[in-house]
This record gives C-alpha cells, structure tokens and sequence, in this order.
C-alpha cells in the first residue's frame, strides 16, 4: 500500500510539474509574439534598425541657396551612415540612395517593407527670411500608434543638439487647406498632446516611428557657414548618432 500511495504521489507530482512547465512554456512564447507584433521590450544590446531619409534627391533639390538643400542632406546621411554601420549595435538602411529622387509615397512604401525600429529624415528650410535659423525636431503626432518611440528620439536629439550650444524647437507638424494649392502650417510644441485631427508629414504615415529633422536655413550664412560644410556635415552626423545611442541605450 505504501508503495502504491508513493508511485500516486509521484504520479500526482510529475502532471503537476509537467503544467507547470507547459505554462511557463505558453507564457514565454505569448511574450515573443508580444515583442515581435509590438516592438515592444526590446532589450539592452538588441541591434537597432535605422532608417535614414534624404527630404530630396534627383530632380527633387528642395530648397536652393547659399548651399544645396539635398546635397546638404546627403553629406549629413553619408556621415551618419558611416558612424552607425562601424557600431555593431545598430544596422542601418536608406530609403533611396544619394542622387535619387523618390516621391514620399514611395519612400513609406520603401519603409513599410523594411520595418525599421526608427526613421530618421533630415532636410532644411528656407524660413520667412534669412535671419530665421532655429532648428525643428519633429515627433509623430500623439494619435499616432508610433508616437512614443518617436517623441523619444525628437526629445534626445533636441537634448544633445542643446547641449552642443544649438537651441532646438521639437514639436509636432500640422497643416490644413486654405485653398486650392495653399495650406497653413501649425506647430505645435512636443508637449501639446492634443489631437488636432490635421495633416502632418506624409512620412509620417509610415508604419515606423518617424522624426524629421529640418536643421539648417540654406539661406543664412551663419549656419551655412557653421554647418555647411565637411567639418560641419560630420558635427552634424556625430550629434545625431550620439541621439541615437543615448535613445536606445547602446552602451
């Protein structure tokens, strides 16, 4: 009897044990779903997706002045570029190759099939005058499903930019019609999390987090003169991957 009590107990102790490691079983494999469908809980020393993007390219120059809005992209990027494909803790991509114009319907096409962890777009303005030289830092608008990773990067590349004597805006980009061909532009700082219900880029409809970075006006020698140039394209690049690193914590 003792010994059938015993082999009962023992029986008993096993399908316990055997449930126990069946639910830890399904535990772990809903939260690798989790992670994978949310690109949530991504852990220290996971190598980060970036996606660059030149606002022009080709054809498309953007914004003509003391410099070349598209070629000034290009050089930051191709710097960039460089720094993140030397760190292993990152792996970087383009949504089109320098030279290259590509309509921005195409380039979140470009994004959606790559799924990055983030985009990074940069480009310029013109401003109202010359004398307009603050830089803007974009986030994806609060309604977006991919707004906090966005918000976070605007905020650390807006943080070491200051840090580095610039004096960033990082905020949200809305417009809406006026009429026929003309529109009004509304931006908003990162802190305004109300949802306006108006446009914003059309790179932000990508299925990514997204922050557009318009930097410099082509127009104002100060900045041209201070970012404008090799020493300036590679500040530029390192204030950006310093962003990067301190975002994702790869350290």
């Amino acid at each position: 009897m003792a010994k059938k009590r015993r082999r009962r107990r023992i029986r008993k102790q096993t399908r316990q044990l055997a449930m126990i490691i069946f639910g830890l079983f399904v535990l772990i494999i809903g939260l690798v779903i989790f992670q994978l469908v949310t690109g949530k809980g991504r852990s220290k020393g996971s190598v980060i997706t970036v996606m660059l993007d030149n606002a022009h390219g080709g054809d498309n120059s953007g914004y003509q002045g003391l410099i070349s809005e598209d070629e000034y992209n290009e050089h930051v990027i191709d710097e960039l570029q460089i720094l993140l494909e030397n760190d292993d803790r990152f792996r970087v991509m383009r949504t089109h190759e320098d030279g290259q114009a590509m309509a921005v319907s195409t380039r979140v096409e470009v994004i959606d099939e790559a799924g990055p962890d983030v985009v990074l777009s940069v480009r310029c303005h013109n401003g109202d005058s010359p004398n307009f030289t603050t830089m803007l830092v974009f986030a994806d608008p609060p309604a977006s499903k991919y707004h906090d990773d966005s918000e976070a990067l605007a905020r650390m590349i807006t943080e070491v930019y200051t840090d580095a004597g610039d004096a960033p805006q990082c905020g949200y980009y809305y417009y809406h019609p006026i009429k026929t061909g003309y529109y009004q532009e509304h931006l908003v700082p990162i802190d305004d999390k109300t949802d306006y219900e108006e446009e914003s880029w059309d790179l932000m409809n990508a299925k990514a987090p997204v922050v557009i970075v318009s930097q410099i006006n082509v127009n104002n020698e100060e900045e041209t003169a201070e970012w404008g140039t090799e020493e300036g394209w590679k500040k530029a690049a390192d204030l950006y991957y310093r962003a990067l690193v301190n975002c994702y914590k790869a350290d």
